[in-house]
């Protein structure tokens, strides 16, 4: 198993779903080349709707265009390891985006690794129910904008907590501490610390998936935040990184 530094970098790839490499799927070649090389872990995520170098728009709700999903791989390793595999990648990446960043590592773990697993997994032990008094639903208006953080769980979709689905848990447990938002995505691919690949299955989902949680808020709320992330999660990857908001309000008077 490998381990990753603290001041690490996160490699984002950006693709089409039908880019081939051999004949067979280019980011399930991605992953297993990560895998060989061998990087921390690698996961795919499906895009939405988006446009490359083709200046093509490409939309999932599109039976024409269903067939290229944009996707993005991403991988988190020590800097100089990335910048490696960026090389290497060339050797089989043909088009596309590449683009890294630095995060800060704040805990990467298999749930084997945890002394305290069975509380990990048994509950909420999270009492104290603060929030932060500005941002609660009797507010006006809650406003972010300059320097803030962005924290990013990486977790399996078979991941409980308290006998639920982890993703859905810490969504709910961000809302109550009163963070600026949370966005979960589910990935179609994926290994981690146990270099053992997870992928979605043609005929239905049967896999444990990555999943990633992401979290922008101002420092203060963020480190309020890590201490139950690290509670809550049994294994995964946990990186925080410095973020600009240029433009973030929500006005409580129009709640959707």
């Amino acid at each position: 198993m490998t381990t990753i530094p603290r001041e690490a970098a996160l490699l984002r790839i950006y693709l089409n779903l039908n880019d081939k490499y051999h004949r067979g799927d280019l980011y399930r070649a991605i992953v297993e080349l990560a895998r060989r090389f061998p990087m921390a872990g690698a996961s795919v995520f499906p895009v939405e709707l988006g446009f490359g170098t083709h200046r093509r728009i490409h939309d999932t709700a599109s039976e024409y265009s269903s067939f290229e999903i944009p996707i993005v791989v991403e991988l988190i390793d020590a800097a100089e390891k990335v910048k490696q595999f960026g090389e290497e990648l060339q050797t089989i990446v043909g088009e596309g985006l590449a683009v890294s960043q630095p995060v800060r590592l704040v805990r990467y773990t298999h749930w084997l690794e945890r002394t305290d697993v069975e509380h990990c997994t048994r509950g909420p032990d999270i009492s104290s129910g603060q929030t932060n008094d500005a941002r609660e639903e009797g507010s006006n208006s809650v406003k972010i904008e300059g320097e803030a953080r962005r924290v990013t769980a990486y977790i399996g979709s078979s991941d409980t907590w308290g006998g639920r689905n982890l993703a859905v848990a810490i969504v709910e447990q961000c809302r109550k501490l009163g963070m600026a938002g949370v966005t979960v995505s589910r990935g179609i691919m994926g290994f981690g610390k146990q270099s053992v690949i997870h992928k979605a299955h043609f005929l239905g989902i049967s896999d444990d998936l990555p999943e990633k949680i992401e979290v922008v808020d101002q420092p203060e709320a963020i480190d309020r935040l890590l201490p139950v992330l690290d509670q809550m999660l049994g294994g995964g990857l946990i990186v925080i990184e410095d973020v600009h908001v240029a433009r973030y309000l929500h006005d409580a008077k129009k709640r959707r």
